[in-house]
């Protein structure tokens, strides 16, 4: 069987491309948290009496050398009926990044310790076939206390909007997040969550390669 005929269905550059895209255009002084819920499990409740909680589930959590915390909602193409990628508009990713802006919450017991969010900024992450943007989502950028950046085809990024320093952040839920990053092993990328992210992008970046050689 030819090639062409054995490739039926077409690889877009999904959500998990794109977390995998930015994962290998980070510094060697970052490390990413994967799809970040909480970090409670059985073991967790017998051993201590807080955990981190967010909702929504937060994409990519991104930890610099200098303590630096960025928040990431990425949003992946969608595959159209008609077989063409249908790309992300950048409204799409902002309701749930204006919620990151007060995560992870902090739980001790039933009570919240800190009133603020833990990330320094907050980035909202959409893949595009080009940097094409729309000048409504710009407008509609300004209004809101987010970054905003496009992720290509080719694994590059393109900044459309600095992230602004987060407004409602609680320097002490920061500092307490940082102090407790040995409890995220399951979100690190030696995790299974990690796994299926690699081969994901693994499978875009090959994929892209042959098109474009």
């Amino acid at each position: 069987m030819a090639e062409s005929e054995r490739v039926k269905t077409p690889i877009h550059f999904t959500e998990d491309a794109v977390t995998y895209a930015l994962h290998r255009s980070l510094g060697t002084d970052s490390r990413l948290l994967f799809k970040f819920h909480h970090n409670l499990t059985l073991q967790d409740k017998r051993s201590r009496s807080w955990y981190f909680y967010c909702a929504p589930e937060v994409d990519a959590i991104e930890v610099r050398g200098d303590g630096h915390v960025i928040a990431y909602e990425l949003k992946g193409a969608r595959r159209h009926h008609s077989g063409i990628p249908d790309y992300p508009a950048i409204y799409d990713a902002i309701g749930q990044a204006i919620a990151y802006l007060d995560l992870p919450w902090v739980y001790e017991g039933d009570t919240r310790k800190f009133n603020g969010g833990v990330f320094d900024e907050v980035y909202v992450v959409c893949a595009r076939g080009d940097s094409t943007v729309d000048e409504s989502e710009l407008r509609i950028l300004s209004t809101v206390p987010l970054g905003a950046m496009l992720a290509l085809p080719d694994g590059r990024f393109v900044t459309i909007k600095p992230a602004p320093q987060n407004p409602i952040q609680d320097v002490r839920a920061k500092e307490f997040f940082l102090q407790h990053l040995d409890c995220m092993e399951k979100h690190t990328n030696v995790s299974r969550i990690f796994r299926r992210i690699a081969s994901a992008g693994e499978e875009w970046f090959a994929a892209n390669l042959v098109r474009s050689s």
